[in-house]
């Protein structure tokens, strides 16, 4: 049995200006990358995959320096890309493309897409790699789709339920992966965004 650690990455600063690859973290988001390591540091990881994306690089590097760990960046774990323009209504748009699965801008990319996408990766992950236990730093929309993808129980309120950061447990018997709906990491609430009070994506 593996297990696999899904980190979604802390709060990030919204430019428009700014790629969203090269969004980086807002300054309540680098205290929470650091704050992140005394939370997850017990858990046994022995690697650490990230999204090429610089927010979830820089939630995790800490993590990495303190276990001496470098980071195995995988493109499949990438946001979806909605669209390269700005989204004035995220939220009515964000509970559309999830009711939607084939729901895309002209310019964007479908959830069935961005959930294939991510699967396979994670597959990919756990089949090629020799650690028991691991960390993937990733993003809210493609870890909900993953985790609804593997867990028919996983629902619109549990996506939008993930925090920046949270960390989520999956597990890999070597066929399959399931969805571990108990764990929490309880020290997240002293300090993790939701999705409430959160002013980026």
């Amino acid at each position: 049995m593996k297990e696999v650690f899904l980190i979604r990455h802390a709060e990030a600063i919204y430019e428009p200006k700014v790629l969203d690859a090269q969004r980086p973290l807002s300054v309540r988001g680098l205290r929470q990358a650091v704050e992140l390591v005394k939370e997850v540091e017990g858990l046994g990881i022995e690697e650490i995959h990230t999204s090429p994306y610089e927010r979830c690089k820089c939630t995790v590097t800490p993590l990495s320096e303190n276990l001496g760990l470098q980071l195995k960046v995988v493109h499949g774990l990438r946001e979806r890309v909605f669209t390269d323009g700005h989204i004035q209504d995220w939220a009515t748009t964000w509970r559309t493309a999830w009711m939607d699965p084939d729901f895309a801008f002209d310019d964007g990319e479908s959830g069935r897409n961005a959930q294939a996408r991510m699967y396979e990766a994670m597959i990919r992950i756990v089949t090629t790699s020799t650690a028991r236990t691991l960390a993937v730093s990733s993003h809210g929309n493609v870890i909900a789709l993953l985790l609804q993808h593997i867990a028919p129980s996983f629902t619109f309120e549990h996506a939008c339920a993930i925090r920046n950061p949270d960390v989520l447990r999956i597990t890999f018997d070597g066929i399959s992966l399931s969805w571990d709906n108990k764990f929490s990491v309880a020290g997240l609430d002293s300090f993790a965004t939701t999705f409430q009070s959160r002013s980026t994506e």
